[in-house]
């Protein structure tokens, strides 16, 4: 038995979903396909909120432990990436999330049958079949020091047991 996971992403004012994500740029614009070299951030401002969520699909009795974590959330200087597990979706936007510092150490979500949003999370998922791990939500934010060019590369890190 195992599981195979896929990210969508979501966008606009109405979560609409893209499946099989394979990058989580940050960029000045809503949106899942546009080049971050095309959408820059520039210093003092931020990225839009990005919301990718994991999908899980195949055979398994019981997923449990659904973490995110980030290996650096200051790529570089003047630079944070802020991140949250959300419920709850909201507009993407480049005002400020009022998220803390991306977590090093892993922020622990739950996991729902048909969309990553709303009530009903659970920790441990039992019933098999498609499951929504909980939004992961990130933006980069900035300073007037933050400086031109590509920023160092992060890995986000999604973690869960199952048996």
């Amino acid at each position: 038995m195992s599981t195979t996971v896929t990210f969508t992403e979501f966008n606009g004012a109405s979560a609409t979903p893209t499946t099989n994500r394979t990058e989580m740029n940050l960029k000045s614009i809503d949106d899942s396909t546009s080049s971050y070299q095309v959408n820059t951030i520039v210093a003092n401002s931020n990225s839009f909120t990005k919301y990718q969520a994991p999908l899980h699909s195949g055979t398994y009795n019981t997923l449990n432990g659904a973490t995110f974590k980030i290996s650096s959330n200051t790529p570089g200087t003047g630079i944070t990436i802020t991140g949250s597990l959300q419920s709850t979706y909201v507009t993407p936007s480049q005002v400020a999330s009022g998220d803390s510092a991306m977590s090093l150490v892993g922020l622990v979500g739950t996991f729902r049958a048909t969309s990553p949003f709303g009530t009903g999370g659970v920790a441990g998922y039992t019933a098999g079949g498609n499951v929504y791990a909980s939004a992961l939500r990130l933006q980069m934010q900035t300073t007037s020091s933050a400086s031109t060019g590509d920023t160092s590369p992060v890995t986000i890190t999604y973690m869960w047991s199952e048996s």
